[in-house]
């Protein structure tokens, strides 16, 4: 019963072995790829992640020695083997020390990657959130009216188009389509002055045209200034 068990189980540690060199050859060759002098964070985090590798493939190789021996010889010999896995052990004793500093290390790039990562987040949902200012996708209720929307923007979500519903008065509704010439920014920050003037002029005066004409009157006198 004794030697299939330690067979087996140093067939075990035999596989763990080779998957965890093949692992740290890979640790290794990564680690060749990094400049020490302008990543020394990079490079001390892929040499810790190497060590730790390399260990592992040693114990377990140890471990599968070990078995393989006692296996088929009892006695001295046996423990003598046996006894060779206090190297990988005194070796991680002694890298123990520099644990804490790869730790810290670690922790500080996970936050860099994290702050990275909401700061990507951010890029993304600022534009969202300005177009959601010049078509908006919730609509308000108007009582006798079924308002609906359908909005494709041609040139992604910093554009010109744009489009308003809202009441100019107790008895009238407004519905207003318009579009900036150009894309970007520059072409989504006119379309959202355009909007909300119209929107006041709108309700300032009873007739259409005599609101846009005050539109074009302001906005050609922001892009004289």
């Amino acid at each position: 019963m004794r030697t299939p068990v330690l067979t087996l189980l140093g067939i075990i540690c035999l596989a763990a072995a080779m998957s965890w060199a093949r692992s740290a050859r890979h640790r290794y060759r990564l680690l060749g790829r990094i400049d020490p002098e302008t990543a020394p964070d990079a490079y001390t985090l892929a040499w810790s992640t190497f060590r730790k590798e390399f260990h592992s493939a040693s114990l377990y190789g140890l471990l599968a020695l070990a078995s393989f021996v006692n296996a088929v010889t009892e006695g001295a010999w046996g423990a003598l083997v046996f006894s060779l896995v206090a190297i990988p052990a005194l070796v991680s004793t002694a890298w123990a020390r520099h644990a804490v500093r790869e730790a810290r290390i670690a922790r500080q790039s996970i936050d860099i990657e994290r702050r990275a990562q909401e700061a990507l987040e951010q890029e993304d949902l600022a534009p969202k959130a300005w177009a959601g200012r010049l078509a908006p996708e919730d609509l308000p209720e108007f009582s006798g009216f079924e308002v609906g929307r359908v909005y494709q923007a041609g040139t992604g979500l910093m554009a010109g188009d744009f489009f308003d519903v809202f009441k100019a008065s107790p008895t009238r509704l407004a519905a207003v389509i318009g579009d900036v010439v150009g894309h970007g920014i520059e072409a989504s920050i006119t379309a959202f002055q355009a909007k909300y003037l119209l929107r006041t002029f709108l309700r300032q005066f009873r007739d259409p045209a005599q609101a846009l004409e005050e539109l074009n009157r302001q906005m050609s006198s922001v892009e004289r200034s």
